[in-house]
């Protein structure tokens, strides 16, 4: 449904000809995305239902605010992107303007001695990770990987991160906000002038802008955030080179200061005690999980081909460092001096013997220590997410976020038990059962963990064998789970014969009703329903609460 010639043209007086789009070949390139082949119906396909009706870029705030206004004058829903990843992050419905923020790029302040920058919405982590690096500071990149949006994870979406435990929940990670809200208003969240605090005196609005999981674009258009800014002590620069190993690229030279160091566990419970114990003594810049074993094996693989991670799976290799490494973990160590380093390396170690864990013997090998080293603090570093796509497709069968003992109880044993049950069928992939995407904050505290998935996209039978795994998952120990925040609550990809909003709308009696409170919280906020509801809260089920 085309827009109307006249609107069409407010809107081109808007942001100027050259900055909008209605072409069917560009709004189709909107509709092909991560997940698209969840959506329910009779068969996986790669691109969404519904196009949007026109895609504009605007190239500042004055011109968001602008289309947002005439959007709610003239009943046209809108909804904005930064980088993209994930269907969630498009319409589901008719009648959507896409606001493609590509043109909002610029890193704003970067403020060292206060430690904290100020971005808008098209600047990607490893943008300001470079510029960070420079001045002593570092950030806390989501693991979507180093060309996603800073201000999408820190104000619209999750807020996972790898350096968590060093540099803490990217939700508490977000400061002063700028924010047009779904009338068109203008509202700056903290000090008055300022970017160094989330929150100024008075009630905060933290929770109904961003919540735990994000308003997935349906709570208005962010178009500048701050950012809080951690210690880095590792060198200001890391350039890198090609001719690595087996990625084909690798760092120059890794920090003299730098160690990862994979210990691995019997069980499930001896990593507990690890973490409890590790967080104590505070003792690992970042400790986390990439889907490992097979995954330990395919961040040094994968860039170079498919193929390799297939040939080193029927070979057994992956099968062996299944047997040597059952329940690896990952931990990054900094030392401001090598006393520091000799002492965390200590502390270390100690942990692992009161916990039962160990060194795996081929991780000491010094070829395979220093290739480790390197390439794995790059690829801490950059985020990369080539080596979760060797199957062709990957789907999060749950999130969960709390304390260690208490998510992993059920991120453990209970899901790889159904894991192997849908492995063994042959439609997903043999990856050693433990693909666990793990992420530490605060010194262990409290942690994130999701198990993966690895299917063939283009494959219907694996695509509805991963639909039917995930599904099942989420269907089971329900009671148990009662309790947790579901940290992919606004993914919600659950029983595939259900929309987002029907899932919602049967998990919400479960969680405090949180599905009502939203919709009151929406309506206030955006009495003209002019932004994008699709994925917040139940989203086009309003009327059926």
């Amino acid at each position: 449904m085309a827009l109307q010639r006249d609107i069409y043209q407010i809107f081109t007086d808007i942001v100027g000809p050259e900055n909008i789009n209605e072409e069917a070949v560009i709004l189709d390139g909107y509709t092909f995305n991560w997940l698209v082949e969840f959506n329910p119906g009779p068969g996986p396909g790669k691109y969404m239902d519904h196009r949007p009706e026109a895609v504009l870029l605007p190239g500042n705030v004055e011109e968001v605010q602008a289309i947002v206004r005439a959007c709610n004058k003239h009943g046209v829903k809108y909804k904005a992107i930064s980088t993209g990843y994930g269907s969630h992050g498009f319409p589901q419905q008719e009648g959507v303007i896409l606001l493609d923020m590509k043109r909002m790029n610029r890193i704003i302040e970067l403020d060292a001695k206060n430690k904290f920058a100020v971005v808008e919405p098209y600047v990607v982590w490893a943008q300001l990770e470079a510029e960070a690096l420079k001045r002593g500071l570092f950030t806390t990149p989501v693991q979507a990987g180093s060309q996603a949006s800073v201000l999408a994870n820190v104000t619209s979406g999750w807020g996972m991160n790898v350096m968590g435990n060093h540099g803490g929940h990217n939700g508490r990670n977000c400061l002063g906000v700028e924010w047009v809200l779904p009338t068109g208003e203008l509202l700056r969240l903290g000090p008055e002038e300022a970017w160094f605090c989330g929150d100024g005196p008075g009630p905060s609005l933290r929770g109904i802008m961003r919540g735990h999981c994000g308003a997935q674009g349906g709570m208005g258009v962010f178009t500048k955030v701050g950012i809080k800014l951690h210690h880095w002590p590792g060198p200001p620069e890391l350039p890198t080179e090609t001719g690595g190993l087996l990625t084909g690229y690798r760092l120059k030279k890794a920090p003299d200061n730098a160690k990862v160091v994979t210990p691995s566990f019997k069980d499930y419970d001896s990593m507990t005690e690890f973490l409890y114990l590790l967080g104590q003594a505070e003792v690992g810049y970042a400790v986390f999980r990439a889907g490992e074993p097979d995954h330990f094996l395919s961040i040094m693989a994968g860039a170079q081909s498919n193929k390799t991670v297939k040939e080193w799976h029927e070979s057994g290799l992956v099968a062996e460092a299944v047997k040597n490494m059952p329940h690896p973990i990952s931990v990054f160590l900094f030392g401001r001096s090598a006393d520091e380093m000799a002492f965390h390396e200590k502390v270390l170690l100690k942990v692992l013997e009161e916990s039962g864990g160990w060194i795996p013997e081929f991780t000491q090998n010094p070829l395979f220590a220093d290739m480790r080293s390197n390439e794995s603090i790059l690829t801490l570093v950059a985020n990369d997410t080539h080596f979760i796509h060797h199957g062709g497709g990957f789907v999060i069968a749950a999130g969960y976020q709390g304390t260690p003992a208490s998510v992993i109880k059920h991120m453990g044993y209970p899901m790889e038990r159904l894991k192997k049950k849908y492995i063994e069928e042959g439609n997903i992939v043999d990856d050693g059962l433990d693909s666990t995407y793990h992420n530490s904050f605060d010194n262990n505290s409290y942690v994130y963990m999701e198990l993966e998935y690895h299917y063939d996209a283009a494959d219907p039978e694996s695509v509805n064998a991963a639909r039917r795994c995930v599904t099942e998952e989420r269907d089971n120990d329900r009671e148990e789970k009662d309790g947790f925040e579901p940290n992919d609550i606004a993914l919600c990809i659950g029983d595939y014969t259900k929309t987002l909003q029907e899932r919602i709308l049967d998990m919400g009696p479960h969680y405090g009703n949180f599905h009502i409170w939203q919709e009151k919280i929406k309506q206030a906020f955006d009495p003209q329903d002019a932004s994008d509801r699709s994925n917040y809260g139940v989203g086009l089920l309003a009327k059926d609460l």
